[in-house]
């Protein structure tokens, strides 16, 4: 960056010395009739004009300016030299007997606005040539700069010529004029980068060329040797002045040329901006496709863009849920006529087993009558994923136009796109719904593990050991220890019956209502009761709890449960079995009096090494992959045949025989276990 920056100063200072000095040349030696002198102000003129040239080109290259911007200078810069040209000849004429008579060092005013004048034409052409070098090289596949580079050659030798050899030979000079004038004309042909601009914009250079051509001609005839114009300028120099005019005979070939091209052009000027229109769209929703998209965004998408590649008038799509098609997006169509030409498209058999786009005339069809706008011809393309038929692409155009083949091959591919975008849609809702899930079920799981007892309580009368094995889905499995109370122990063992967060928050609740009941009653039975009504405010039938309360009274030896619908409680004594399923319904299923009435509480009196074991039903449903539930049976002969053993090692042989039963299923349900010994005698 430095050193464009200095690149364009020693330039700018080139030009600033080159106008001084030439200014100075003049003021001094301008009056003297010398072959020296006037080819010292030639190559003082070139070299401004160079560095002028260089300054522009350089700026037309860093702002990046439009061909059409370019064009549109060129015609102001043409503009404001002829009202230069017109108005300076008004009060010229003093200055150019001056000049022609030579000028001293007394008209020193005089010579500076000459050379301000010589600026301004300098400038400008300066300017015209570095526009007309860009539109050479621009958009041409094989660039061959060798032309171009002749042209400037010979230009320069036309204009050096001509000074060194006016007075005795002018052919030497007029050869190397109609040389340039030839490779002007070649340079001029094969214009390509018209094809690029759109139908306005060619409208719009087609009106720019005619304007150029024009005022170009007229500077040419201001260049003339018998007009002020071309007297200032050859007093100052004349090989600029005739390189100004090369620059006027190419503006003129070439934009006679432009305009004669974008005439021809401009039949086909629609047909290619739709072919345009349609890679760019294309292209556009190719890189949509993968893109993080909701689907309301997409939709539009489709639409507008469906409207654009086929050139229609109005377009639309609609997706099959279940058996109905739903129209999601639509431009440029009311309601009434959307539901009149989906009805007649999707009902009359017109698209029955379409695999690609089709174009359907409706001019002659009895829902012409119905519509409220002018529709005449529709294409309508199939989305599909697969071999699964999942909607319809469908564009309209009115007032008789009718569709033609290419547009069909560029909606059908469309259409495919359409297909993989929509698809990609469904797929990455999928992704954020699954996500959303795992991270309720992540709450849900912290929520479960921060409810359950963190420690075994510590009691010399009672061995404790629990199990807790969360499932995959969370669900509402719960237990409690109570042993704030002197001489017992209590617990709560239960099951919200569903999954998920919403079971996570009942089973908090129901958690809350056992710790606060516990505090004030006693009996097990009582508190499954007084949970019951509790819940009846605020728990729904669907969320209905299984629960077992026990009470172990620490000096009596005695226990006393109670069950809401939950599991049997087991009992092994002297190595034998015995299970206890007293009467209950589940906590919510029932909020009348039936509730309390077959509610049963039972009591037992332990012994020592009695061992209760109290379990949800994630143990004996846990499935293997044959769906065949490892059942109570094998539970119970699990627990026979391990009964002797510590009640740790025990809760070890029970789980592990699920998991080996199971043999890597999936756990859908969590698993609870509570294993209760007795020590004293």
């Amino acid at each position: 960056m430095y050193l464009n920056r200095l690149h364009k100063n020693s330039h700018l200072t080139t030009a600033v010395l080159s106008l001084i000095t030439l200014f100075l040349i003049v003021t001094f030696w301008g009056g003297k009739n010398s072959k020296l002198i006037s080819v010292l102000q030639d190559l003082v003129a070139l070299l401004l004009l160079f560095s002028l040239t260089v300054l522009i080109r350089s700026y037309i290259k860093q702002n990046k300016i439009s061909f059409l911007s370019l064009s549109y200078a060129v015609a102001s810069i043409f503009g404001i030299l002829l009202i230069t040209i017109l108005f300076s000849s008004l009060w010229f004429d003093k200055l150019s007997e001056k000049l022609n008579s030579g000028i001293s060092l007394f008209s020193f005013a005089s010579n500076f606005i000459g050379i301000v004048y010589l600026f301004i034409f300098c400038f400008g052409s300066a300017f015209v040539f570095v526009v007309l070098k860009e539109f050479y090289f621009s958009r041409r596949t094989r660039s061959n700069p060798v032309y171009f580079q002749l042209l400037i050659i010979f230009g320069i030798l036309s204009a050096i010529t001509y000074t060194l050899f006016n007075d005795i030979n002018e052919s030497v000079s007029i050869a190397f004029l109609v040389v340039s004038i030839i490779l002007i004309i070649k340079n001029s042909l094969g214009i390509s980068w018209i094809a690029f601009l759109t139908k306005k914009e060619k409208y719009k250079l087609l009106f720019i060329s005619l304007m150029i051509t024009v005022l170009a001609l007229l500077l040419i005839g201001y260049s003339s040797a018998q007009t002020v114009y071309a007297q200032t300028l050859i007093a100052y120099s004349t090989g600029f002045y005739k390189l100004s005019v090369l620059v006027l005979i190419y503006t003129v070939i070439y934009f006679g040329v432009l305009l004669f091209t974008v005439l021809f052009h401009l039949p086909t000027a629609e047909a290619f901006d739709r072919k345009a229109e349609e890679v760019s769209s294309l292209h556009l929703f190719s890189s949509l496709i993968n893109q993080v998209l909701d689907f309301d965004e997409l939709a539009e998408t489709i639409t507008e863009l469906t409207r654009k590649v086929s050139g229609a008038d109005s377009s639309w799509f609609v997706l099959y849920n279940d058996s109905s098609a739903k129209t999601i997006s639509s431009k440029n169509i009311s309601n009434k006529d959307l539901e009149e030409i989906n009805n007649y498209l999707l009902n009359s058999g017109e698209c029955r087993n379409l695999s690609k786009a089709k174009i359907c005339s409706i001019e002659k069809s009895i829902i012409k009558t119905r519509l409220s706008e002018q529709f005449s011809s529709i294409i309508i393309a199939p989305l599909r994923f697969q071999t699964e038929l999942k909607g319809y692409v469908i564009a309209a155009r009115k007032n008789g136009l009718i569709f033609f083949e290419d547009e069909v091959k560029a909606i059908n591919a469309f259409s495919d796109y359409a297909s993989i975008a929509l698809e990609n849609s469904r797929l990455l809702k999928e992704s954020i719904d699954k996500e959303r899930l795992e991270k309720e079920l992540d709450v849900a799981r912290e929520m479960q593990k921060k409810l359950l007892p963190a420690v075994n309580p510590d009691l010399k009368e009672l061995q404790i050991c629990s199990v807790f094995i969360p499932a995959f889905e969370v669900g509402g499995d719960f237990y409690n220890f109570y042993a704030d109370k002197a001489n017992e122990f209590s617990f709560v063992i239960g099951d919200v019956a569903g999954k998920g967060i919403s079971a996570a928050f009942v089973m908090a609740e129901v958690k809350g209502i056992f710790e606060s009941l516990t505090k004030i009653l006693s009996s097990p039975k009582e508190i499954l009761f007084k949970a019951n009504q509790i819940l009846a405010r605020t728990l729904h039938r669907k969320n209905f709890v299984s629960a077992l309360y026990g009470k172990i009274d620490l000096t009596k030896a005695e226990f006393k449960f109670a069950r809401a619908g939950h599991p049997p409680a087991i009992l092994i004594r002297d190595e034998e079995i015995f299970s206890y399923q007293p009467k209950g319904l589940a906590l919510s299923l029932d909020f009348t009096d039936s509730f309390s009435e077959n509610l049963e509480e039972v009591k037992i009196n332990l012994k020592k090494d009695d061992t209760l074991i109290f379990y949800t039903d994630g143990v004996t449903e846990a499935k293997n992959k044959s769906n065949e539930d490892f059942g109570e049976s094998r539970f119970l002969e699990t627990i026979k045949i391990n009964s002797h053993k510590d009640v740790n090692q025990l809760a070890k042989e029970i789980i592990s025989e699920i998991s080996v039963f199971t043999n890597d299923s999936t756990q859908y349900d969590d698993i609870t276990l509570l294993i209760l010994r007795w020590n004293k005698n």
